[in-house]
């Protein structure tokens, strides 16, 4: 890997187009792949980390969710497939929800209790989606991959951090659901967003930063 744009560090982006997104099995070998290459390069996390720092791009796009900050290493405009730290903050939502692209995912640290409750290629606020399919532990080390249609939820404790890469946006919206009371919503993209409620979320430097710092501890960035 070398470095190439602003927009891609460290990842040709010709290998991020290469990446099929509309066939799972034929996609999961070459994620892999590329997880691998960067979860085992001794600077790759660390000099990411930097150039989002160096980029507001990038760094305007770091924000806080409910559950997990989420720092944006990459985002190729090419291919619409960026790569991202989450690092889970802890959270009692239990939030089933579908999502706006299909990803693959690799854990650093920690675990979370991962419930998949199926593939819904319609999905809308209306549906009801019962009990969960299949349960997974997932630990530090593990990974999957994981279409835009599937429902699924996690339950991490705080420290939790895994890599993402996500492929290009599938749809504008999504359905977040609330299985205590029996809401649903959409939610939208950040693009859709107005620029206050953006501004609300952002990490902003020094949270990156601590961010890094919390990696270099896990042993995640040596």
């Amino acid at each position: 890997m070398t470095q190439t744009t602003t927009s891609a560090p460290l990842i040709d982006p010709a290998r991020l187009a290469a990446l099929d997104w509309t066939d799972m099995p034929k996609l999961l070998g070459p994620l892999e792949e590329l997880l691998d290459d960067l979860v085992s390069s001794p600077t790759w996390l660390n000099d990411a980390f930097d150039h989002v720092l160096r980029t507001p791009a990038l760094l305007n796009q770091c924000e806080r969710l409910q559950e997990l900050d989420r720092v944006v290493l990459v985002s190729d405009k090419n291919s619409d497939v960026r790569v991202r730290l989450h690092l889970f903050t802890g959270s009692d939502f239990d939030r089933p929800h579908n999502h706006r692209w299909s990803f693959g995912s690799r854990l650093l640290h920690g675990s979370y209790q991962h419930y998949l409750f199926g593939d819904y290629e319609e999905l809308d606020t209306e549906t009801r989606i019962g009990t969960p399919a299949l349960v997974r532990e997932e630990k530090a080390g593990s990974g999957y991959l994981i279409r835009h249609t599937m429902v699924h939820t996690v339950a991490s404790p705080p420290g939790t951090t895994s890599l993402i890469v996500r492929g290009p946006a599938e749809k504008d919206r999504f359905v977040v659901m609330n299985r205590n009371t029996g809401e649903a919503w959409w939610q939208y993209g950040q693009k859709a967003e107005k620029p206050e409620d953006q501004a609300k979320r952002r990490l902003g430097a020094e949270r990156v930063e601590e961010i890094r710092q919390l990696l270099i501890s896990q042993g995640a960035i040596k």
